[in-house]
Order: C-alpha cells, then structure tokens, then sequence
C-alpha cells in the first residue's frame, strides 16, 4: 500500500521517533539488568548478549526497508509495538488513520 506525499513526510518523522524511542527502551532495559549487583556477573552478561540478539532482530523486523510501499506495514509494526503516540497518528490523513484503526483492530 502506497501512501501520499504529506503522509510520507509525516511518516518519516514518525519513524525517527519510533527508531529513537524503541533504542532508548531497550538500552535502558540493559543498563538495568546489567547493573543489577543481586545478579551474578556472568548471568547479566548472558542476558545483555541475548537480549541484545533479540531486540536488534525486533528492531530490523520493524524498520528495515525505507520505501513508500513499506510504509504502511512499518507504521502498523511500530504501532503494535507502543512506539507511537496518538498525536502523531493524527497527523496522517483521515484515510491512513482509518487503515490503521481497521488493520490494527483485525490483529488485536
């Protein structure tokens, strides 16, 4: 699915958010458990080496590809995830904001 020229400048803000406010989740979910003393040093190192694995495979699952046919299923990726705000979502046309809504109810 294509989307418009408006909505792709919208989109690639949102996507710049969401790349940022996905890294700053998962950094900070690493610095607290390898920080944590109560665990034994070789566990949290285990756990930064795995998790980091997983959260770069979710990563590129949810924005590799940068194309205006990718778009929509990225924005239905990165709203399944919680990387995107309502208010950002209302800056895309009334007709992708109803996509949305209709993909994403069909999924819950």
């Amino acid at each position: 699915m294509g989307i418009t020229e408006a909505d792709w400048k919208v989109f690639c803000e949102i996507k710049n958010s969401a790349i940022h406010k996905y890294c700053t989740e998962q950094l900070n979910e690493v610095i607290n458990n390898i920080t944590d003393e109560s665990v034994v040093a070789g566990e949290r190192f285990h756990f930064m080496c795995q998790y980091s694995k997983r959260a770069e495979k979710q990563m590129r699952a949810i924005f590799d590809g940068h194309s205006r046919s990718y778009a929509f299923i990225q924005l239905l990726l990165m709203c399944e995830e919680d990387l995107v705000d309502a208010e950002s979502i209302l800056r895309l046309s009334d007709e992708l904001q109803k996509d949305i809504t209709i993909h994403l109810s069909r999924r819950a």
